[in-house]
């Protein structure tokens, strides 16, 4: 009896790791100790925390897109990395950053600096962001939301976003 458990549990447990999804990188925003104010401008650093879909993937390219409520954003330099900016037609701003030489190893995370003014009114924005690799691309633009029958809290592809608030607070 004991043995027929053990192999059954076994063979969920194979199952289960046979069927899950391989692991994807996250978009973060990180405001580097400095709170988001409406209409003032700071730093912050998207980071990219590893390659596409494969271990064998490296990060090639890496789009953001901000919509039309932002104000500025200008990325820093980012050694290895070459930096295009496109204001877009609707408003907002594409910032596309291209790996020079091979790509970004798939375990080395890449944090790209920019400075950012911030949208005018305190609130939650959203930075698009695809990530471009040899075997595809990854898009985190899904709202964060409460876990549904069909939708996992949080989504797998979450869209990076950042509070911006009225006035400054004190960060602990």
């Amino acid at each position: 009896m004991l043995r027929r458990l053990l192999i059954a549990t076994m063979s969920v447990a194979c199952v289960l790791a046979a069927s899950a999804a391989p692991a994807s990188a996250h978009a973060i925003i990180e405001l580097n100790g400095a709170d988001a104010v409406a209409g003032h401008t700071s730093v912050m650093t998207l980071e990219i925390q590893h390659g596409c879909i494969t271990a064998a993937d490296g990060t090639q390219q890496v789009l953001a897109f901000v919509g039309k409520p932002w104000g500025r954003v200008a990325p820093k330099p980012v050694e290895g990395w070459s930096i295009a900016t496109k204001r877009l037609s609707a408003g907002g701003q594409q910032i596309t950053w291209t790996k020079q030489g091979e790509p970004q190893p798939f375990g080395t995370p890449v944090y790209f600096p920019m400075r950012v003014t911030w949208p005018t009114s305190p609130g939650v924005y959203g930075m698009s962001v695809t990530q471009a690799c040899p075997s595809g691309t990854t898009t985190w633009d899904v709202k964060d939301g409460p876990a549904t029958a069909n939708a996992p809290s949080p989504p797998l592809t979450p869209l990076p976003q950042v509070k911006v608030l009225a006035t400054v607070h004190a960060t602990p």
